[in-house]
């Protein structure tokens, strides 16, 4: 049931600024990748020193996750996402104005851990809302804002670098847009109905993995993972290191890569009814076409858009699966209170293992190139087809 002030706002509006908010963020979590170019050509950090940027970010974005989780759960949305929002904002300035590895190490922690307060609470909104069946229909589209995001982290971050040709205004500037955010956010947000999760409940969500469901669907959250954000982390070095390509030049290619990603989140809808509903089994399809691109990728020979082709189907792939796994299916918890603390869950599994990936690649590509990282992406592919359940829960 919806309260006057929801109806007065309309839940139209309360869509779009919580769309925008969630969107906002990625302009502050791209701008790492995006700088890389410039930040190893000016000596000020290395591919290492990005690669465990990327690793504290990752594995502090994973533990918030999980944490965050129950609180979301507990707490009427604004509060988690205006929070939030702040917290980004403030943390992406200042990473600005102290640029260094040492100083952006801490502040990019902060970083990560207030972008996982979001989601949940976006979750929580949309299920407050809409009915359920809506709520499905509306999550379906605001997943959308993740690749939306990363078009608009490589544009707005690429012409900040080009026009300026000051690295800290790309920290700077989309932690301001972080800031403007918040009080819209707390204006849509504030009046909406919420139930909070009831009774007492341990900030780790231990009991869920009684769960056979959740664990199995555990191991498929960390190989897709490992993938998802360490292309956007990667994808800018990629395309410059390995074809020579300027960073002006190279942003179409990257711009290719969200934007094939967003394609397959707005296709969603569609290929979740060609699977009878079955978010698993569109899971399944999502795998066989990350393994089939990456292996492609692994071949010695390499073309520049060959090479974009791949890695934006596989951003599309992964995009399709990130949905079926942190949206679709822990909304089949709402009876239980649980939306949240599932998607946290599953978030962590997600993020821990993209940690683990960047730290890793961080070493590998600076000791081997590329090849190592797109072989082990067909590894992962292949093992996760054999952890998704057979069923839908």
């Amino acid at each position: 049931m919806q309260n006057q002030k929801t109806k007065v706002m309309g839940t139209g509006f309360i869509f779009i600024i919580t769309y925008l908010a969630y969107t906002s963020i990625y302009i502050s979590r791209l701008n790492l990748s995006i700088a890389t170019p410039e930040l190893t050509a000016a000596g000020i950090m290395d591919e290492a020193q990005i690669g465990l940027l990327g690793s504290i970010f990752s594995v502090v974005f994973a533990i918030g996750r999980l944490l965050n989780g129950v609180l979301n759960d507990k707490l009427t949305p604004w509060i988690m996402l205006c929070t939030g929002l702040a917290a980004v904002g403030l943390s992406n300035i200042v990473s600005g104005i102290f640029m260094s590895f040492a100083v952006m190490a801490v502040l990019w922690g902060i970083n990560a851990y207030a972008q996982s307060m979001l989601w949940g609470s976006v979750l929580r909104a949309m299920s407050s809302v809409y009915s359920p069946d809506k709520a499905s229909k509306r999550t379906a589209i605001m997943v959308s804002s993740v690749a939306v995001g990363n078009l608009l982290g490589i544009l707005v971050n690429t012409w900040i670098i080009s026009l300026t040709g000051k690295i800290e205004l790309a920290f700077i500037i989309p932690g301001a847009i972080n800031l403007v955010m918040c009080p819209l956010t707390f204006i849509a947000l504030k009046k909406i109905p919420f139930e909070p999760a009831k009774g007492k409940r341990s900030i780790l969500p231990i009991n869920l993995l009684k769960d056979k469901s959740i664990r199995t669907m555990l191991v498929p959250a960390f190989c897709h993972g490992v993938m998802k954000d360490n292309i956007s982390l990667w994808m800018a070095a990629f395309f410059v290191t390995s074809f020579s390509i300027d960073l002006k030049k190279s942003s179409w290619f990257l711009l290719f890569i969200p934007a094939i990603g967003l394609i397959g989140r707005m296709c969603y809808s569609f290929v979740y009814q060609l699977c009878g509903k079955d978010e698993n089994k569109v899971s399944f399809f999502g795998f066989i076409v990350c393994g089939i691109s990456a292996a492609v990728l692994s071949l010695p020979f390499k073309h520049p858009i060959l090479s974009m082709v791949c890695l934006g189907v596989i951003y599309a792939a992964v995009s399709i699966i990130n949905t079926s796994i942190l949206s679709i299916y822990p909304l089949s918890f709402a009876k239980s209170g649980n939306i949240a603390t599932v998607s946290g869950l599953m978030d962590f599994g997600v993020y821990f293992a993209a940690g683990v990936g960047s730290a890793i690649y961080g070493v590998v590509i600076a000791n081997f190139g590329y090849f190592a990282m797109f072989v082990s992406w067909v590894a992962l592919s292949i093992l996760s087809l054999f952890f998704l359940p057979s069923k839908k829960k």
